[in-house]
């Protein structure tokens, strides 16, 4: 149990350091030339990959957790290659849960945080994404009604 909490809190400590760096080096990206529709564009695929990259986190450890560190097992779905990995993480990371695979054992507690942790750092790029729209998307008054009624 100790070492599935240890594993846990490490893929945490990872997974939003990573995703600190990524958002720091986007919001340091400014040098590259492109419009700032395109800067926008960029920011949302470095997002989604720098997610997929962290679904790819936990899907090597629950390998790990599950053939060589012995933290229990999944039941339902058979889960025997990389990418049912893969798709089992990015279900939990992203917090479907379609329940056609369960864990079993220790890596309960994993699927749990990552369920946690994916929702926070889902959370926070689109908090970053919004500020970025803000900045850089020529909204012009497309979006804002007059609120001054001078009839009155």
């Amino acid at each position: 149990m100790l070492l599935a909490i240890a594993l846990a809190f490490s893929l945490v400590a990872l997974s939003f350091t990573f995703h600190y760096r990524v958002l720091i080096w986007l919001s340091i990206s400014s040098q590259i030339k492109m419009d700032k529709q395109g800067r926008v564009l960029f920011i949302v695929f470095v997002l989604f990959l720098a997610h997929i990259v962290e679904i790819g986190f936990y899907a090597f450890i629950y390998n790990l957790s599950v053939t060589t560190l012995d933290l229990g097992f999944f039941n339902g779905a058979p889960i025997d290659e990389p990418m049912n990995y893969l798709y089992y993480s990015g279900v939990i990371f992203t917090t479907l849960g379609l329940g056609d695979i369960h864990p079993v054992g220790h890596i309960r507690f994993i699927t749990a945080i990552e369920a946690l942790n994916g929702f926070f750092l889902i959370t926070w790029s689109a908090s970053f994404t919004f500020l970025a729209m803000g900045r850089l998307w020529p909204w012009g008054n497309q979006c804002v009604t007059n609120t001054d009624n001078k009839e009155r």
